[in-house]
């Protein structure tokens, strides 16, 4: 998979601009004009995947357009803009001029001209970009929504959580879990579109139930060695219930306690071999690591790490 990035920092400062203008509208279609030369910067990374196109930008004031010609040789695809930071306006033939700040989404016809502005000392947005002909193919709810905004919905708040992750760790994907992760966007994409969908993707999908089971192993890493940790309360924080929860990881063959448990010995195993806790109780540690019976500890312990926790300290102490 491909990950490219701009910097205008990169070019050299007596031709900066021109340089910098040159690779972005032969690689974005956009005609760059900053307000403030001598203080323009700018930064884009664009992560490629097959049906999926993920980005990140930060840019100073400056003013993006994409003329006719431009336009033309776009790509069918709709881009979603989820603004991060600041702000910027858009305006595209055919649409209103809107005022694009977080917490709001902008559907983007890629083959539309139109001009984007981007205010103040320093704006981020992060780009989601879909082939169009899936999202129809789909049955995907675009409707009236092309050139326009749309709220920050929970759909929307999971889709870019798992895209700026994709985005993030595309370089060390092998290529065929990246194929995988973009029809996880893909499906994101198509709940987000449509809320009636949701239960329908759920059923079938990969996405929402992936992006789900992070998220929730995310609040257990947190939580892991409180003695609330509960699918009730995680139920509670995430708005689905604890059956679901449940069915997740019952999904990828183990079940919730099992997974925490997991997730506490191997916390255990990293303390026992720190050598900085070398003088702290064993019992206090797994205390610490969320066991409250050091029996069943020192159970579950050596029947996963087929070692007692003394041994494993004294290994690692060794082998320093």
């Amino acid at each position: 998979m491909t990950l490219l990035t701009i910097r205008s920092a990169d070019f050299p400062a007596h031709e900066r601009i021109a340089a910098f203008q040159d690779v972005v509208s032969h690689i974005t279609k956009l005609e760059v004009a900053p307000e403030e030369p001598e203080r323009f910067c700018s930064q884009t990374s664009i992560g490629i995947l097959p049906g999926v196109v993920t980005g990140w930008g930060g840019h100073s004031a400056s003013t993006a357009t994409r003329t006719v010609a431009l336009a033309a040789d776009m790509d069918d695809n709709v881009m979603f803009h989820i603004p991060l930071v600041g702000g910027y306006s858009m305006q595209q033939r055919g649409g209103e001029r809107v005022e694009c700040t977080p917490g709001t989404i902008y559907l983007d016809p890629c083959e539309v001209p139109g001009i984007v502005q981007f205010h103040g000392a320093w704006s981020e947005g992060f780009y989601v970009s879909v082939p169009r002909p899936f999202l129809v193919s789909a049955g995907a709810g675009l409707g009236t929504s092309l050139r326009r905004l749309v709220p920050m919905t929970a759909q929307w708040r999971l889709l870019l959580a798992y895209a700026r992750g994709l985005h993030d760790e595309l370089t060390c994907l092998a290529p065929q879990e990246a194929v995988r992760c973009a029809a996880h966007v893909q499906d994101l994409v198509l709940m987000a579109l449509d809320g009636a969908r949701a239960a329908e993707v759920t059923a079938i999908g990969r996405g929402v139930r992936v992006a789900r089971l992070k998220a929730i192993k995310a609040d257990i890493e947190c939580d892991l060695t409180s003695d609330t940790l509960s699918t009730g309360a995680l139920a509670r924080r995430h708005g689905v219930s604890d059956r679901y929860i449940r069915a997740l990881f019952a999904s990828e063959g183990t079940s919730f306690s099992d997974y925490v448990r997991l997730r506490r010995l191997l916390l255990a195993h990293r303390m026992l071999s720190d050598p900085a806790r070398a003088s702290q109780k064993i019992g206090d540690i797994a205390l610490q690591a969320g066991f409250g019976d050091l029996s069943w500890f020192n159970t579950a312990f050596r029947q996963h790490f087929g070692a007692t926790p003394s041994e494993v300290r004294a290994e690692a102490l060794a082998a320093r």
